[in-house]
Formats: structure tokens, sequence, C-alpha cells
């Protein structure tokens, strides 16, 4: 160490801390010494330090990882920064454009909430996207419903992303993937891409991370929900392979049998994600990610009390692996080949033991995309198995009463084609995807952006999208086909803030659906009673359309968010019923608001509220007094009450030598607003015409507190 009279001697260091995916200088980032000197970053992200050299400096900031850095004789020094969902790496690409992704870096933590830290909460929050059930993953686009929109990772389509009670619609759910592996969420609300295949409505493409090259990371979480861990870091010295692998455990089950009276919440899961990666040459990287989950429900304590088609026992295993291989020999040609692998089961039985119901799923992928210059291309195959059997029983005498049954396979193939073209302020893109399932089906897909100024910019969007039906739905029906609309207007004000008002309509046809399976009051004044198993058809079309109005800031210094207002209406015309009603997912009225603000560098406040006007009740019911209800000759005429909801988070964070941690504190609902969710149909009577529906409160005022410690070496 130098004397003081020669520390006083060298010049003061001077630097700057940015963010390392944006590029974005970071205010209020804190440096400090082992010999307890200390300063913070100012606005500009600049700082002045006297330090010697060999001392190491310590860059902190919450919601950021870590950075320790070994100082040398050079006077001036530029830190990045890799925000906490990022892989660290050497070199990583800087994005000139905030609004490029649609939710990363603390965005992710802050919306997945403290309670189920799930990525899909964060989606929820998104400008236009509707969701109401407090105890559910799933979201609503723009009148559609969750099985029209896609969920890919890595660019596989999954099928059913979720732990839950399969097979049981009032039952909870969690995202089956972990946030800590993810890298970006990026929602397509409308026009899905020609690379993302069969869902008509929407697409949320999920990017998963790489393990760390640098160093080993082990990362301990503890919420109100569950407990995980995570480890990552390098396979060889060279720095050439990586490994990425998280586990997580819920206790749930606990929480939920005690906040609500509805067992069928009441589910718990395990699961086990990963990713290893090897990149031989520059120029290539072979990679495998995987993921296995075990979810189920055991309500064997309850078990004098259940009948006979209840449930008491389930269980859902979804696995999925993917292989994949990247290729780019020089800056124009880019190319990845993936082969992936997914399997589902699941089983419910009663307290008897005796099946409900049992559905095994199966699908081997490969997809193949390639883009050379402003071309993209690209391809897949897919090998389809299905099967379930859905089974009511009765007693005295005992009966056995076989519902929904299927079985079979198919392939499935698909090509894409897409190019786009700039002219001086015009940027035009033109593709078509092409998709074979005992029909084909042809999509086209143009869009055109004109840079009207620096800070202006009018977009227009014309598509079509496919959806082929299931096997349980008939895999011989026709396709379902979507044309899409979109028209939008930005205008930037500076570098961080955006005004986006966006219009869109989409046109449905040939959406499947059992027109005569509810029971419902005809316009004689009778009542019509369903038979057992009507068939699917593709008897409905479908139109929405509405717009959205956007203003969003997109910063990691002070304030972070966006506030969303959108308008919307959807109906749906059944030819084989010849009536017109509003969709299931119809939501007039939907404001969304999110916002972040760092208070200090080891602390952020956030919030968000959410507010919609709420969806029908599906089915033919109108209500007579505050507890009655009774058949109707019109679909979905009664809706649920308006949903409100605020939430509240702050994270500490805290560091110390080769560890550090963070404490997030939430109170979720904190208006204790009362809202409420259909918890089941329970039947009609055939006489007078009464029905007999059930609804649930949601989660009143909510507090929950998590906990995260990781130490890298």
């Amino acid at each position: 160490m130098l004397p003081l009279f020669c520390l006083a001697l060298l010049p003061p260091l001077e630097g700057l801390v940015t963010d390392a995916l944006t590029g974005e200088r970071l205010a209020n980032v804190r440096l400090e010494l082992p010999n307890g000197t200390s300063t913070t970053t100012n606005r500009e992200g600049t700082f002045r330090l006297d330090a010697e050299p060999g001392l190491t400096l310590r860059v902190t900031l919450v919601g950021y990882r870590p950075e320790r850095i070994l100082l040398t004789e050079a006077p001036a020094l530029e830190i990045r920064l890799t925000p906490d969902n990022l892989t660290r790496r050497d070199n990583l690409t800087v994005s000139a454009d905030p609004f490029e992704a649609s939710l990363t870096g603390s965005e992710l933590k802050n919306l997945a909430s403290v309670l189920a830290d799930d990525p899909l909460r964060s989606v929820q929050s998104l400008p236009g996207v509707a969701a109401n059930n407090d105890f559910n993953s799933q979201f609503s686009l723009r009148g559609a419903p969750f099985r029209q929109i896609g969920i890919f990772i890595d660019g596989i389509l999954l099928r059913n992303p979720f732990h839950a009670v399969p097979n049981e619609p009032s039952s909870g759910s969690l995202t089956i993937f972990n946030g800590d592996l993810i890298e970006t969420l990026t929602l397509h609300s409308s026009a899905p891409p020609v690379s993302l295949s069969d869902r008509s409505a929407g697409a949320l493409a999920v990017q998963l991370r790489e393990g760390s090259r640098l160093r080993p990371t082990v990362r301990l979480t503890a919420g109100a929900a569950g407990a995980g861990a995570l480890a990552e870091g390098p396979l060889n010295r060279s720095r050439t392979a990586s490994w990425l692998l998280g586990v997580r455990k819920s206790y749930l089950q606990y929480l939920l049998s005690r906040a609500t009276t509805d067992p069928t919440l009441a589910f718990d899961f395990f699961d086990t994600q990963g990713k290893l990666a090897w990149s031989p040459t520059p120029q290539q990287t072979l990679s495998l990610s995987f993921f296995d989950g075990l979810s189920g429900l055991d309500r064997s304590a309850a078990r004098p009390r259940l009948g006979v088609n209840a449930i008491l026992d389930s269980a859902y295993r979804s696995t999925l692996l993917n292989l994949a291989w990247q290729y780019r020999p020089n800056t124009r040609f880019l190319t990845t080949q993936r082969l992936a692998y997914l399997r589902e089961r699941a089983e419910n039985r009663n307290p008897q033991l005796l099946p409900l119901a049992r559905t095994y799923g199966g699908e081997w992928v490969w997809r193949g995309d390639a883009t050379y210059k402003s071309l993209q291309f690209g391809g897949s195959l897919r090998r389809l198995r299905d099967e379930g059997a859905f089974t009511r029983y009765q007693f005295n005498p005992f009966a056995v009463r076989p519902l929904d049954a299927y079985r079979g396979t198919a392939l499935r193939s698909g090509a894409y084609l897409e190019q786009a073209a700039s002219y001086q302020q015009l940027r035009l893109t033109a593709g078509a995807r092409f998709d074979q399932l005992h029909s084909t089906a042809v999509s086209p897909y143009a869009s055109l952006a004109w840079q009207l100024r620096p800070a202006s910019k009018l977009s227009a969007t014309l598509a079509q999208a496919a959806q082929f039906p299931t096997f349980f739905e008939g895999i011989r029906l026709l396709p379902a086909r979507a044309h899409h609309f979109v028209a939008a207007f930005e205008q930037l004000f500076g570098e961080r803030t955006r005004l986006r008002l966006e219009t869109y309509q989409r046109w449905d046809r040939d959406l499947p659906f059992r027109p005569f399976e509810e029971p419902r009051l005809l316009a004689s004044g009778q009542i019509f009673n369903p038979p057992l198993l009507p068939p699917f058809r593709n008897s409905q079309r479908a139109h929405s359309r509405g717009l959205e109005l956007t203003l969003q800031r997109r910063s990691a210094n002070r304030l972070n968010g966006w506030v969303s207002y959108a308008y919307g209406r959807a109906t749906v015309r059944d030819g084989a019923l010849g009536l017109t009603f509003p969709a299931d997912f119809d939501q007039r009225h939907t404001v969304n608001l999110y916002g972040s603000y760092r208070l200090r560098p080891s602390v952020n406040l956030s919030s968000r509220y959410s507010y919609g006007s709420n969806f029908p009740v599906a089915g033919f019911f109108r209500q007579a007094s505050p507890t009655t209800y009774f058949l109707a000759p019109q679909r979905n005429g009664l809706r649920l009450t308006a949903y409100h909801r605020a939430d509240l988070r702050l994270n500490k964070s805290f560091t110390w030598r080769h560890w550090r941690g963070t404490l997030f504190l939430e109170v979720q609902n904190l208006t204790n607003a009362r809202n409420l969710r259909l918890d089941s149909y329970n039947g009609y009577n055939a006489r007078t015409g009464q029905a007999f529906l059930s609804f649930n409160p949601l989660f009143p005022i909510l507090p929950a507190a998590g906990v995260m410690f990781e130490w890298e070496r």
C-alpha cells in the first residue's frame, strides 16, 4: 500500500458506469474500496474516486449483478453492469432501442410478484393484456382466449406450460419455467410473426439465458410460496462452455389451504430446469436445455367428505428437451437448428382410487431457422401423439359413464419466408407461412413502417394466422383462421419516453366449438337440455376491434414504467345456434399501470395497478337476485363485477465480500378490493330453469416477503 503522501500525489480515478444491455448511463451506483472509501455516480453515470492501483473496487446497484474490478494505473475506467436476469459475458450486444424487448431486467422480477414469482404474471401487466384471476397465470389478448396464444421457449411451442391440477378448470396455475433462467419475454399482441406458428391470436416468445462463462455463481431464493436454488458457471478453463441448473419446490399448498376454502387450489410442484452450452469455435454454439416438472394434489385428509366424482389425488408431469446448434460463418448469415422432445402425463383419481381423467401427449419437433441479410426463412416438422379419457361414476346402482375419449397421431409440417426492404424513411416487410395437417393453410404477412420524423413513426400490418384443431376437438376439423389489421402511431419524447396509439381489427373464422353443449332457454320458453356428447364444429366466427393508448418510459434511472388504457369489443356469431353474443373474454375497458423508482443504490420501489371491466360468465345465464340465477336465451349476458388490484413492492439489496442478498417485501391488493371469479357451474333445474352458480373471492389484502442470497467466486 502506498504511503498517504504518495497517495495524495496520484490523480483521482475517473470512470463511467453503464447498463450492459442498453448502454444507458447509470446514476446512483455505489462504488466502494476495501479501505472504506466510497462514492456514487452522478446523474451522468460518472464518478471520481481517490484510489491506488492494486485495490479491488466493488460496484453495486439494486437489480444488477455486482462487479469486482482490480484497479490498474489507468486514469479512466468504464464499467458495464449486467441486469440480474442476463448472463454475464465478456461482450454483450448493446441495444440502441430501449423499447426493443417487451420485458427484461428488473421488470421481469418486479411484476412476477413475491407470492408466486411467476414470469407469466409479469406479462399480465403489459399494455392491453387482460387477466382478472389472481389464482391463474393465463391471460387474454384483445378478446381472444389463452388457447389462441402461443407460448414459445427458444422457438419451441409449449403444449401446456403450467403447474396445475390437471383437467380441473377451477384450479390455480403457475408457469412451469423458472423466471431466473429467462433473458427476455416478447409479447406479440396481434399478427404474430410468420416464424411462430399454430396460434391465431398472438404469441409470447421466451428466450432462455446461458450460464455464466466467467465464474461460478450459486443463488438461493425463498418466498411466500416456495424455495429454489440456481447454480451456474464455466465448464472448462477456456470458458467456451457453461452450465446452468435451477430447482424449485413449492409450499404453496399450505398457504392456499389457509387462504381459500377451495381445496382444488392447494396443489404443489417440484421442477428442475437447466441449460448446457458449448462453443467449439467462435462461429458455432451447441446447447441443450431441459425441463422436468411434477405437480399434483393430495386431498386424503378430506376423503370422507368427497363425492364419488371429486378429485382425491392428481398427478401431472411435463418434460422438455431442446437440442440446438447455431452457426454464424459471417455477419450476413445465421442458422439455428433445433431438435426437441415434449411429453405430458396427467391423471386424476376419485376417493375410490378410480380414474376420473387420464391424458397423455407427446411430440417430436425439428425446427430450422436461417437469416441471410434481411431475408428470414425456416421450416418445421412435428410428430404429434395425443390420447385421453374422461369418466364419471354413480352409485346405487354402480355405473360408469364414459365421457370424452380421443386418441391419435399426426405429422404436422410448416415453412415460412420473410423479406424486409428499406427505402429512405419507408420499411416494408412481406412474407408468408405454409402449414400442413390434413389440410393446407397459407398465411400471408405484410407490414409497412414510415418514419415521419426522427421521433415519429407510423406503421400498419396486414396478416393472417392459422391454428389447427387438437385431437380432443377433432383433428380433421378445419383450421381456425384469423385475419389481422393493426395500425399504430408512435411519438418519442427524448430517448426514453414514448407515446403509442394502436388500433386493431381481428376477424376469426372456423373456430371450434360445441354449440349444443350448454343448456339454455329457447325463444318458445322451453328449456333446451343438451345431449351427452355433442360434437365440436367449426361453427363460430368472431370479430374483435379496439384501440390501445400507452405512455411508457424505459430507463434504468429514476422512473421506469407505463400507463396504458385499452378499449375493445369482441363478438361471436355461432352459425349452428343462429346467435350473436359477446365473446367469452370480451372486456370493454382495461387499465394497466406499472412504475419503478430507485430510491437509493440498494433500494427500489415499484407498484402496479390493474383495472378490468371484466368478462362475461360463459353460458346462457341471467341474474334474478344477488344470489339467484336462471337460464337465458342469450349467451354471455351475465358479467362478473369489475376487477381492481393495486400492488406495492420494495426490494432492498445487501452486499458483503463474495455474497449479496436481496429482501423482497410486497403487499398485494393494497386497497383490499373485493374481486370475484366464477368457481363452478353446478347444474340447473330442468323444470324451472334455475341455474346454480358459485363464485369465490380472489386475494384479499395480502402481504408477502421473500429473500435471495447469491454467492459468486
